[in-house]
């Protein structure tokens, strides 16, 4: 048993290719913590950025939202906990519209549909694909 918790890296320093018998390189090891880094952040940042300019294009929606967080925690605080954010369903709303309606890349799987039907004013076929 180890002492210690395994990290990503402990995971990509133990690795072995299998087809060419050897560990990965330094440069290769940058790469993929550079591309795990960035799924993590890329995503949320784009999300608060597709929020933010629905917001600045809808200033009533703006204002609703900046009324109820003042309601919530006032003026002069800084900081939201987590028990507040439970008072903000309009907040949650903002969120999830934004999320619903510019989802982050990865997470816009295509979806099949099960009979005919019509979407947008387009026909879709009995299992035809959507994304």
């Amino acid at each position: 048993k180890k002492d210690y918790v395994q990290s990503y890296v402990d995971t990509l320093l133990d690795l072995e290719l299998p087809e060419e018998k050897r560990k990965l390189n330094e440069d290769e090891i940058v790469s993929l913590c550079s591309e795990f880094l960035n799924a993590g952040t890329d995503t949320t940042a784009t999300a608060l950025e597709w929020i933010m300019a629905n917001l600045v294009k809808n200033p009533e929606i703006q204002e609703r939202l900046h009324d109820e967080i003042k309601s919530v925690i006032g003026e002069e605080e800084e900081e939201i906990e987590e028990e507040e954010m439970k008072k903000m369903p309009y907040l949650k709303a903002v969120v999830l519209e934004g999320l619903r309606r510019h989802p982050p890349g990865h997470l816009l799987l295509p979806h099949r549909v099960s009979e005919d039907a019509e979407l947008g004013g387009y026909k879709v076929p009995k299992k035809g694909t959507i994304n």
